[in-house]
């Protein structure tokens, strides 16, 4: 029998899904006038970045049920 988790485990975040970008130049293209408030290099940015399946910017935190694992196999909906 295995024991239980002394934690539950975490869903996978957008941090380590396929469909998430945090690169800095891509986050500043998606923003181009995001310079005018320093850079999308900024500490306060942290990872935050381009969700390409909800076409929004998100927090690397978040969670959604359209989670890909960055390796896997499954078709990018990002466009370039």
């Amino acid at each position: 029998m295995k024991p239980e988790p002394l934690y539950p485990l975490r869903p996978s975040s957008c941090t380590e899904c396929r469909h998430f970008d945090h690169t800095p130049l891509d986050v500043e293209a998606a923003f181009p006038l995001l310079w005018s408030l320093s850079s999308a290099y900024a500490s306060v940015r942290a990872d935050d970045g381009l969700c390409a399946v909800h076409d929004r910017y998100v927090a690397a935190s978040s969670v959604c049920a359209e989670f890909a694992a960055a390796g896997s196999a499954s078709t990018s909906t990002r466009q370039s």
